[in-house]
């Protein structure tokens, strides 16, 4: 957690070190160190509002109402808890606009380099939490992680709403080499009923879209 805004060594942003502080210790230190730290987090945190993309990663998602004003903290238990939270954001390499953006980078290359070629600036966000609910619903156990990112670039290719996929992601899984395969030429062909009753044909469990199509009427697939 080493960092050029920390004053002290980063033992002592344990909460537990900053309590025996406030007690026995400096306490005016303390206050003046959450108050320099905060100044530092609030201006982080406006910058990833005006971007595109910081806006919707976790990390601003998770720290934007975090730090309260110093007037606001109820108690010295409270105070060591929000300094060292304080501490480890600021520590973060994610913690900025240009830190998200590096590692965003370093990521896309690697995808690239996997052929994974359609995971790009605008749709990195969506890919992230497209791939944290394949492991939310614990298909990473019985599915590869390859899977889902190639479901991923099907919805994609075939302007698939991903939250559509993630309803039904089990099966979609099951079937993504056959969804992959599918060869689509009119729009009427890219409504999200049709690609699925297609892939459903593809797999041999229907003999017909219409009847595929019917099945997911009646919620049967």
């Amino acid at each position: 957690m080493a960092n050029n805004h920390l004053r002290y060594d980063e033992s002592w942003y344990l909460p537990s070190a900053i309590k025996a502080e406030l007690k026995e210790g400096d306490k005016k230190a303390v206050r003046a160190e959450y108050t320099k730290l905060r100044d530092i987090a609030q201006k982080r945190i406006k910058r990833m509002a005006a971007s595109p993309l910081a806006s919707r990663s976790q990390i601003y998602l998770k720290y934007r109402n975090k730090f309260k004003k110093l007037k606001d903290i109820q108690s010295d238990a409270e105070l060591a808890s929000r300094l060292s939270d304080l501490a480890h954001f600021i520590g973060m390499k994610t913690s900025t606009v240009s830190g998200q953006k590096k590692i965003m980078m370093k990521s896309l290359k690697t995808l690239h380099e996997h052929d994974y070629t359609f995971v790009n600036e605008e749709n990195y966000i969506d890919f992230g939490r497209f791939m944290e609910e394949y492991r939310a619903q614990n298909l990473d156990m019985q599915y590869d992680s390859g899977d889902a990112a190639d479901m991923y670039g099907v919805a994609v290719k075939h302007k698939i709403d991903p939250e559509k996929v993630k309803e039904d992601f089990e099966w979609w899984l099951e079937n993504v080499e056959y969804a992959k395969s599918l060869k689509l030429s009119k729009a009427s062909e890219t409504k999200y009923e049709k690609i699925k009753a297609r892939t459903a044909v593809k797999s041999g469990a229907y003999k017909s879209v219409k009847t595929a199509e019917n099945a997911i009427k009646k919620g049967k697939l």
